[in-house]
């Protein structure tokens, strides 16, 4: 109705404006597609993505941006959340950056309860913060405590309080979605990854335990298990030995896990609860060649 009383003349000038406010980048631009066909299938809703800096996470909060979801986008910093609010801006979305400690569980307490007094509930949570060690990978006889306690703390235990915080909320309203991002090595284990494996593993399990809990109370819980996604250029050698070994013969990008997630939080993925998707070309069965 509004483009009818709009003359054409005057829309493609309003159009050539809006281009030149928000420039498209590469990180945006795969959702582009959905705002010009109209395609916002989470108007309205309140969605929280943790890990909102990193590379996945900011692609997911572009896609649930992209389909009218306002969001709460969490970064290790106010500066590096700001990057995604920026992106989610550009699409002509709306977001807030914040940061919360994952280390403190009354961080957690605080940061959610402000969301929900703020927006009156919580939709939608996507848990994508964690990470492996940035120390060099060591056998487990070599593990240190510290590493230990650092991995399971940001991904296990963070993500366990993320859900029981937000849950709070989702179970007032009888309504609510949690979607985690975990990792194949979660499933196959990974040699010198133990702590990674074993916190990517709990999620999984937990994720099916709380799926059983809060069914009945209208809340859906799944996890989303990314391969290998490369978190910065990759350059031709990597390309070959990734397209070679992998089944589909290319490698995990961005928005290939911004993209099932967006799923799981849609009605389209109404009876779809407790799951461990695996979004990896394949390489969860084995390397191709093998």
């Amino acid at each position: 109705m509004i483009k009818k009383l709009i003359p054409k003349s005057l829309r493609n000038k309003i159009d050539r404006k809006l281009k030149k406010k928000f420039a498209y980048t590469e990180v945006t631009k795969p959702y582009q597609i959905h705002l010009e066909n109209g395609l916002r299938r989470l108007d309205g809703q309140i969605a929280v993505v943790t890990g909102g800096s990193g590379v996945i996470g900011r692609a997911i909060a572009c896609r649930l941006a992209a389909e009218g979801a306002k969001l709460y986008v969490c970064g290790t910093s106010f500066a590096k959340a700001q990057v995604t609010v920026d992106d989610v801006l550009a699409l002509g979305g709306q977001a807030v950056p914040f940061v919360i400690d994952l280390s403190s569980e009354d961080d957690i307490k605080t940061k959610f309860k402000e969301i929900n007094d703020a927006e009156g509930r919580i939709d939608l949570l996507i848990n994508s913060a964690g990470g492996s060690s940035r120390e060099k990978n060591a056998r487990i006889d070599q593990l240190s405590i510290n590493v230990i306690d650092t991995i399971l703390t940001i991904n296990l235990r963070g993500t366990m309080l993320c859900c029981r915080e937000a849950s709070k909320y989702m179970v007032d309203k009888k309504a609510g979605n949690i979607v985690c991002i975990t990792s194949v090595i979660g499933e196959r284990g990974k040699a010198k990854f133990s702590e990674y494996a074993a916190a990517k593993a709990g999620i999984i399990a937990f994720v099916k335990s709380i799926a059983m809990e809060l069914g009945p109370l209208g809340i859906r819980v799944n996890c989303v298990s990314p391969g290998i996604v490369p978190r910065g250029e990759v350059n031709g050698e990597q390309v070959e030995r990734l397209t070679k070994t992998n089944y589909l013969a290319d490698y995990g990008k961005p928005e290939d896990i911004a993209n099932m997630t967006m799923f799981l939080a849609t009605t389209e993925a109404s009876f779809i609860t407790g799951q461990n998707i695996m979004v990896d070309g394949g390489r969860s069965l084995g390397l191709k060649g093998d």
